[in-house]
């Protein structure tokens, strides 16, 4: 799948007319890299400008276009927003009946970093992997598609994990603590049937990667230490962990937008093979089709 998204420079030819006590204004619009916007070009530098006129419809003229688009996006943004995918790159897949008919995507978490293959859901907020298990899904089997193992997060083992403590601002669950100093406790409940996953929150690093230079971020997290799952993710649907995509605070995109790093949105586009590429931060083209989020239960 290739979108490209243009902008259409144009050079613009005013005449002022005078009409009795009003101005009526007319413009002629003149496509940047036409021939008479080349002429023009080459009458106002003594002539040697043609020698150097991108040739429409060729390669380099779609990449000038493509690089105007980006500047135009960047300065509609702001200096501070970006566009952001995860390090191990802006791919998702499918893996089919092996997992559900999910969308998957690699992440990379902690220092040193661990790679984990996460299933998205727009339905919910936390993200969670997991961690120091007593009842999770195993790790390996029949996903013999996949290019690398799956991974077990342990806070222990990462130099920049913290616990959240009860007294934390989303810490959901703070009620139930014995002390506001303890580490806070998770649960969520997914609409399959008896499907859940419940441990502790820890904040580490998200590594991520920017979409135009592909330069280095490392933004901190929320992260469901997921030490018991239930359910279909006993089953292996999310073996290994599953990114909420959802509005809540806790959410990944949310807190990428909190710490001014994006807006606060995200993409996902497919190709025709169900494979395609998520970015956090994209707002898209006005022309692009998109699904909109919708209510459950009415609320």
């Amino acid at each position: 799948m290739a979108r490209a998204c243009f902008l259409i420079s144009l050079v613009v030819a005013s005449c002022l007319v005078w009409k009795a006590h009003s101005f009526a204004l007319s413009a002629k619009l003149v496509h940047r890299f036409s021939d008479e916007a080349r002429a023009a070009a080459a009458s106002r530098i003594g002539g040697g400008g043609g020698e150097r006129w991108l040739t429409r419809r060729s390669k380099e003229y779609y990449q000038m276009l493509a690089r105007s688009d980006l500047l135009r996006r960047k300065r509609r943004l702001g200096a501070r927003y970006q566009m952001l995918f995860p390090s191990e790159g802006s791919e998702t897949l499918s893996l089919g009946n092996d997992f559900g008919w999910l969308h998957y995507t690699w992440i990379n978490i902690g220092t040193p970093n661990v790679s984990f293959l996460v299933a998205l859901d727009a339905g919910s907020d936390l993200l969670w992997i997991p961690c120091d298990c007593i009842q999770c899904a195993p790790l390996s089997g029949s996903h013999g598609s996949l290019d690398k193992d799956l991974s077990m997060y342990s806070p222990a083992e990462s130099r920049t994990s913290r616990y959240l403590s009860c007294n934390h601002e989303l810490c959901s669950l703070g009620s139930t603590c014995g002390s506001a100093k303890q580490p806070c406790p998770y649960r969520i409940n997914y609409y399959s049937e008896n499907t859940s996953s419940s441990g502790l929150l820890v904040e580490d690093i998200l590594h991520l990667a920017t979409s135009e230079d592909h330069a280095s971020v490392q933004a901190s997290i929320i992260i469901g230490c997921g030490r018991k799952q239930s359910g279909d993710y006993l089953d292996g649907i999310a073996p290994d962990g599953l990114l909420g995509l959802g509005f809540g605070d806790i959410s990944v995109p949310s807190s990428l937008a909190r710490t001014g790093l994006i807006r606060n949105s995200f993409s996902l586009c497919f190709r025709d093979d169900d494979s395609g590429r998520i970015l956090f931060g994209d707002r898209g083209v006005p022309t692009q089709q998109s699904t909109p989020f919708v209510p459950l239960d009415g609320k």
